[in-house]
């Protein structure tokens, strides 16, 4: 490596404390994307939305830049302010859904559950003195109707889960409003777990879609499509 590429490496961690791995652009110039994934939680040893992030970092390397976020209360909000200059497009991803599910409702309001440091969230809201509940603007159901004939089954969800999902949603919509003219577009999608069994085709003529596995394979191919799918409804900008 580079004495220049080294400074870049140490460069993107010292964003922040809460970012356990970033992956950079080759380039000087900053990724217009960045696409973030959590690290592993509940007992299992990689998450599906990190692997997720990683392989479409991989397939974009000039545009996206991956950035995986702890699961600690707290971490969404503190990474996207650390995160500078901010992206015109942020997606982020989490796992644990049958299906992808693209989420468009967050609420000011966590959970009482333990994070990855075994502790409960020390404050009950997000962002203090913040709306109650921030939507969701863009308009995604034509999204999820293109992954869908694409063949990766995908609805639009108004229950985000109340855990590090939630906040991470409900902390990219409020940093949305905070900075509307550098974070034109957040996403947050829910993705099944890695080894999940899961419909990847169109049924045809009646006949149950096959199945497969969710593997890091796979959700290059889904990640690749999301790409194409955005581009084709003009929510994405202009490559690099």
């Amino acid at each position: 490596m580079t004495a220049a590429r080294t400074l870049v490496w140490l460069a993107a961690f010292s964003l922040t404390g809460f970012v356990l791995r970033a992956q950079t652009a080759p380039d000087a110039q900053q990724p217009a994307i960045v696409v973030s994934g959590f690290e592993p939680f509940g007992g299992r040893d990689r998450n599906a939305s990190w692997t997720l992030a990683a392989e479409i970092a991989k397939a974009f390397p000039r545009e996206v830049r991956a950035l995986q976020i702890p699961v600690v209360w707290g971490a969404p909000l503190t990474t996207i302010n650390n995160t500078q200059p901010l992206p015109q497009v942020w997606i982020a991803f989490g796992e644990g859904t049958p299906e992808f599910q693209i989420e468009i409702l967050a609420h000011n309001q966590r959970g009482s559950y333990p994070d990855n440091q075994q502790a409960k969230p020390a404050t009950p809201d997000i962002v203090s003195a913040a709306a109650p509940v921030l939507k969701q603007q863009a308009q995604v159901r034509d999204l999820a109707a293109a992954l869908t004939q694409a063949g990766f089954p995908t609805h639009v969800s108004q229950s985000a889960g109340r855990y590090l999902c939630e906040e991470m949603l409900y902390s990219l919509l409020y940093a949305q409003q905070q900075h509307p003219e550098a974070l034109r577009l957040v996403l947050f999608i829910h993705v099944p777990t890695l080894q999940q069994s899961l419909p990847v085709s169109p049924e045809k003529q009646g006949d149950p879609a096959p199945r497969r596995k969710v593997d890091a394979e796979l959700l290059q191919v889904f990640g690749r499509q999301l790409f194409a799918s955005l581009r084709t409804l003009g929510m994405l900008p202009l490559k690099q």
